[in-house]
């Protein structure tokens, strides 16, 4: 081997004049002293700074763990998607759906969603995590299948219920197993490319329900938007095996197996211990504990930044129906294709994906661990983007200046990832709360969701919607608010910590093995 890699090891080699016992196979892993200055390319891809040993960890973590939360998360956005690439793309006018019932059928779908979202965290801690994955996806495809086989908005409403029911745990039960495995140095890189799925998924699901309206309305005399919904069943159901085959248990109780030796697990507890991060205890679920969650500041900021986070994605949805009515009003002559509608919005999705994984290599290295200046400032940058669209002409003759806004609301969509990552490190010391808080705070979110689009984004009232983008405007203000309190909150407890602990003659400091300062036990923010 040569290169910058190469050089590395050799001056790691040369610290020691012979193997430390605690690197020789069969012994507990330690993790070696990180670099006192990150190498270049270590800002490219943390693991290429790494340990031999532990570089080869980490990729089969990623190709693992990582690869599978994003194929399953982007199929998850399709079949969640698909539900308007449908209605734009004949489901209305077949199922006769000329008033509420894309908003009913899509609150159907959020009480689902919000009814499973704790309980499915829950079972993450007591069951083997490839288990409860695969069944959610494998549940979720079944069901998106089933609706291509619908001919009334009633079906459509159960069918969306269970759909929710079975999607509820995904998303914040593998930021769980992310944050479960990755120290601070790696989180939000690794959070934020799962987060990038979600726009993965809807920039594939427009453009994907375009071709496929294209190349099969009419098919075996089904309608292309059916067709929408049972290509994307088959998509998804060989992901869902995949899952069950690929996803690995908590670091606390996985065994080895063809993917992860003896050693490799080994070297996941020893980063996990470093990192303070601990697994789940048994017995921990009961009265004081449900108790002692609610008595601390974590489970009611979080979920109010959260909630405040996902009502503000509203304006986002509207591009389409902007698309869908444009041609109605102010240029008759720019009427829009079926499949033009749902290829153009996909550029919302582009610039979320740029975007998350910018900030988040931003947050792991320069800012070295620290997740809230790239979260207040996207904050405010959708702040701006809302109120552009709320005061700007809906049907102007020159359309770029609104398409330009819709299209800058995306970066928005980075928040998620560095959210929970921060979460995951706040709450290291407990794998139960950890998941219980994550859980609720998406679920309480969710459930705003479920009666809030109702009174501001209408179907009805789309593309305008102006109480709901005024609305989403001014949530900004105060989701900034929750952002700094969250900072000031974990730093004061932090502080707290390490006064008890030097008390106790205890030092708080530790690292996870290549993170830098940002690693840094003491450094809360």
């Amino acid at each position: 081997m040569s290169g910058p890699l190469a050089n590395e090891e050799e001056k790691r080699a040369s610290d020691f004049s012979s193997p430390p016992e605690s690197l020789q196979e069969h012994s507990p892993y330690v993790l070696e002293p990180p670099l006192a200055k990150i190498p270049w390319y270590g800002y490219v891809w943390d693991s290429f700074s790494k340990p031999p040993e532990e570089r080869r960890f980490l990729m089969k973590l990623d190709m693992t763990l990582l690869v599978f939360s994003v194929l399953g998360l982007i199929m998850r956005y399709i079949d969640q998607s698909n539900l308007n690439s449908a209605f734009v793309s004949g489901m209305k006018e077949d199922l006769n759906m000329y008033g509420l019932q894309l908003n009913y059928a899509q609150t159907c779908w959020t009480v689902g969603y919000v009814i499973g979202q704790v309980p499915t965290t829950m079972l993450l801690n007591r069951l083997s995590p490839h288990y409860v994955i695969f069944g959610l996806e494998f549940g979720w495809s079944i069901l998106t299948l089933g609706t291509g086989f619908i001919n009334n908005y009633h079906a459509l409403y159960a069918i969306r219920f269970f759909v929710g029911v079975f999607e509820s745990g995904y998303y914040p039960g593998l930021l769980f197993l992310i944050g479960s495995w990755y120290n601070k140095g790696e989180l939000a890189k690794r959070s934020n490319i799962f987060q990038a799925a979600t726009a993965g998924g809807t920039l594939i699901g427009g453009n994907l329900s375009g071709g496929i309206y294209s190349a099969l309305n009419g098919v075996l005399g089904r309608p292309g938007w059916k067709w929408i919904f049972i290509i994307d069943a088959a998509i998804s159901l060989p992901v869902a095996i995949g899952a069950f085959f690929f996803i690995p248990d908590l670091p606390s109780n996985i065994r080895p197996s063809w993917i992860f030796s003896a050693r490799d697990i080994e070297i996941g507890k020893a980063r996990m211990k470093a990192a303070g991060r601990e697994g789940p205890k048994a017995g921990s679920f009961n009265l004081k504990f449900f108790l002692d969650i609610f008595k601390t500041w974590h489970i009611w900021v979080f979920t109010i930044a959260y909630s405040l986070y996902i009502f503000s994605q509203g304006p986002q949805q509207s591009m389409a129906f902007w698309l869908k009515y444009s041609g109605k009003n102010g240029n008759p002559g720019s009427v829009y294709t079926v499949p033009q509608i749902n290829y153009y919005p996909s550029g919302i999705w582009t610039v979320q994906i740029l975007s998350a994984l910018g900030f988040a290599w931003l947050s792991d290295s320069v800012l070295k661990g620290r997740r809230w200046p790239p979260l207040i400032f996207v904050t405010v940058w959708h702040g701006i983007a809302c109120a552009w669209l709320a005061g700007s002409p809906l049907y102007q003759t020159n359309r770029v200046p609104r398409w330009v806004a819709y299209y800058l609301t995306g970066v928005v969509n980075c928040t998620p990832g560095l959210l929970y990552a921060w979460c995951s490190e706040i709450l290291r010391g407990s794998s139960e709360k950890r998941g219980i808080v994550m859980g609720t705070f998406n679920s309480v979110a969710f459930s705003f969701n479920a009666w809030l689009p109702l009174l501001l984004f209408k179907q009805t009232e789309q593309p305008r919607v102006l109480k709901g983008t005024i609305a989403s405007a001014v949530a900004q203000i105060f989701l900034v608010g929750t952002f700094f309190a969250i900072l000031y909150l974990s730093t004061r407890d932090e502080k707290a910590a390490a006064r008890r602990a030097e008390g106790e003659g205890f030092a708080v400091g530790g690292s996870t093995g290549g993170g830098g300062e940002g690693e840094k036990r003491g450094l809360a923010a």
